[in-house]
Order: structure tokens, then sequence, then C-alpha cells
């Protein structure tokens, strides 16, 4: 059976826009880097996972690190990559990403205060006294544990109830 271009021609889109959001570059410099035959550039930060091990959806390695995008800001297609490979369901990326650019810009490593006397932490704003209970707040700022708590405890994006974050 052939393969239509049109698929083949969404896919690879797919992939420009997954690979630009993670590594925080705009698609069309990723695309000149391609085009030019270059290699397009890896970030050196990282934020190392913990307790996986693999390859999963988006190109994160989960036995290694996930990349810090540029400025430590995830943009929606890092956030979408991000969300999935933690275990995510694609049909509720859309609104995991929503939460997490009006909790907290995207930003992995921001904190704020918590009027229950805890700290939010990190993409999904994960309360040191609630959701994100028992673990520190270094473990929360990584990305990619906080999307699998955040995963786990939306019910796969599902119930948001422990969130306040209004309008998704």
């Amino acid at each position: 059976m052939p393969v239509k271009g049109g698929y083949l021609a969404l896919t690879g889109a797919g992939a420009l826009l997954i690979w630009s959001g993670l590594k925080g570059k705009s698609w069309s410099t990723v695309l000149r880097d391609i085009m030019q035959g270059k290699k397009p550039a890896t970030t050196t930060t990282a934020y190392a996972i913990s307790g996986t091990s693999g390859t999963t959806p988006g190109g994160i390695n989960s036995a290694g690190n996930v990349p810090a995008p540029a400025g430590g800001v995830f943009r929606n297609a890092g956030l979408t990559a991000l969300w999935i490979s933690a275990g995510g369901p694609p049909s509720t990326a859309r609104n995991a990403v929503c939460h997490a650019m009006q909790e907290s810009g995207g930003r992995a490593t921001v904190t704020s205060p918590n009027p229950d006397g805890g700290v939010n932490v990190g993409v999904w704003q994960l309360d040191t006294r609630g959701v994100g209970a028992g673990y520190s707040v270094a473990q929360l700022q990584n990305p990619f544990t906080n999307a699998r708590i955040t995963v786990r405890a939306t019910g796969g994006g599902v119930n948001w109830s422990e969130w306040a974050t209004p309008g998704c």
C-alpha cells in the first residue's frame, strides 16, 4: 500500500514542531538548519529524570534528560510533547497546555507561595502540601516529573479540581 504524500508531509511538520518546541527554537530556525544540512543545535541545560527508562514519545529520553528550552520556558509544542511523554493522552493535551500556561507561563523552575503554607512548583504549579506532597521542590521543578505527577493527579487530564486555573 503506497504512502500518501500529504500524510508524510503532516508527519514531518508535526516532528518539526515537536523538535522546535523541545529545543526552544522557532520552527523556522529548525527548518532553516535542516535545509542547510546542519544538525539542529541542542540545548546544554537538562533536567534529570528518575524512575523511568526507555524513550518516550516526543523524543524525550526518559532514562536521561529532558532538554531545557531556551530561556527555560516551554511553549505550546514543548508542553504538548512533555504531557504526552509523561503518559498524558493526546486528547487532553490542549487543556493541559492551557493549565500549564495559566499556572506557570511554561516555566519549569518557577515557585509561588500557596495559601495552605505550601509552595506551588513547576510547570503545573504542584503544591508541596497537595498534589506535589512527598516530593522536594527540586524534584517538582523537573518538568517530566511535574508532568508525570499531573497526569496521574488529573486522571489523564480529565479532573482539574485541584487547580484554581480558570478558563481551560
